[in-house]
């Protein structure tokens, strides 16, 4: 009854955190046990929080205690185990109906006991309290620092997290991004690029590269993390969280006004409501200079009255400085349109006669085609009623026949 599992544990899977603190924990249980006598059966490590259940490790180790293969667990310290209520319960669980026998911890004293199990489910809820209260603190601090106008988290491309001649965390200008990220906004504010085009350039041209973070290297843009950044109010100085707005202390790369341009532009304001339409010449039409689609959305004005413009998706990789055009203006387009393939009576004439001409060539080929065919049939069946008469004369004969009559013949000239 001395078999123990060792359980080694640390919150992160991130190889940058807590480098040392499975290293460490392994050689402290290692002592441990050789100092106490105990017999260590296997040693598992996870790198999970235990803030919520569903530890894969941990639950393979409790499935093999209940199973027999050990009967107590050495660990660090009671929260290495579990800081969550229901991983607490487990475990307290398994010393009621004595598959687990005893919990050993360097630095802490457990006995199997009902004083032990009410004091270890006192340091399990002691372990949640913390959890939940850390979290609580981040939640406060990062509040905190965005009413102070600084960004609580890693920041976004073009903009590196440093830090103040007063040590505050603080963000700042990326030198080798921020100049091509402002050039980027200039162009699509221009309104002769689209996303992909801008990515295209900014990729190919300007050499535009996401940042290294920790050990995962930089790599080409996405088209989806072009369109986010163009989303992104913290561009515009404004850091927004849960539908607030905090005034942001960074330099920004576009004013307000021009990021809500940027948002009219990209069909992000009055998108669900666009919805609702159905444009009638959507899906027909395309750009004349670049070939694009042509889209469309409803427009108020100052007065209250609506209008639908139309333009251009610009989505093609050829640059397109098409303006949108009012419905009225567009139905003109396509008027003039029809009227340039405009067919006088003269010319339907001409055009409705050739087709009677060709359905008349057709007609004739067909006839002709069905004679030739009905001549070809007419031969067959005459020929096969004459070798029908033929036989019935007994004219011809089978070929057996005529091999039998020639071996005659040959055997009388002989």
């Amino acid at each position: 009854m001395n078999r123990y599992f060792a359980y080694c544990r640390k919150s992160t899977d991130d190889e940058d955190h807590q480098v040392l603190s499975i290293e460490s924990q392994q050689q402290e249980l290692k002592r441990y046990a050789e100092r106490e006598k105990l017999q260590l059966v296997e040693t598992k490590e996870e790198a999970r929080s235990a803030k919520n259940p569903g530890r894969p490790v941990f639950d393979e180790l409790l499935r093999r205690i209940e199973h027999g293969e050990a009967d107590g667990i050495l660990s660090w310290h009671p929260d290495r185990l579990a800081r969550n209520a229901l991983d607490g319960g487990r475990v307290i669980h398994l010393l009621d109906t004595g598959n687990l026998t005893n919990l050993k911890f360097p630095t802490y004293t457990f006995e199997n006991t009902s004083q032990g199990k009410f004091m270890l489910a006192i340091m399990f809820g002691q372990s949640k309290y913390y959890v939940d209260s850390l979290s609580e603190n981040v939640r406060r601090g990062n509040r905190t620092k965005r009413e102070r106008g600084w960004f609580p988290g890693l920041a976004p491309m073009g903009y590196l997290n440093g830090r103040s001649e007063t040590g505050e965390k603080i963000i700042v200008p990326d030198p080798d991004r921020f100049h091509i990220m402002k050039r980027m906004w200039a162009l699509l504010l221009s309104g002769g690029y689209s996303v992909p085009q801008l990515l295209d350039i900014a990729t190919n041209e300007m050499g535009l590269r996401t940042p290294k973070r920790r050990r995962i290297g930089g790599g080409p843009v996405s088209v989806s993390g072009i369109y986010r950044m163009f989303s992104n109010p913290f561009y515009a100085g404004q850091l927004v969280h849960e539908n607030q707005s905090y005034p942001g202390k960074h330099e920004p790369l576009v004013t307000l006004a021009q990021f809500e341009r940027t948002q009219k532009m990209l069909g992000k304001v009055d998108r669900a409501r666009s919805k609702e339409h159905v444009f009638a010449y959507t899906g027909l039409m395309h750009c004349r200079t670049c070939g694009g689609s042509i889209t469309a959305e409803h427009k108020i004005n100052r007065y209250g009255s609506r209008y639908v413009y139309y333009h251009c998706t610009h989505k093609k990789a050829i640059p397109c400085r098409e303006k949108c055009l009012e419905e009225g203006q567009f139905e003109e387009q396509i008027l003039d349109f029809l009227r340039s393939i405009y067919l006088d009576k003269k010319e339907i004439e001409e055009a409705l006669a050739t087709i009677e001409e060709e359905r008349n060539k057709e007609h004739a080929s067909d006839a002709g085609i069905r004679q030739s065919i009905e001549r070809a049939l007419a031969n067959c069946v005459r020929s096969l009623d004459n070798l029908t008469k033929l036989r019935y004369r007994e004219l011809i004969r089978d070929a057996s026949a005529r091999n039998s009559t020639m071996r005659k013949a040959g055997s009388k000239s002989g």
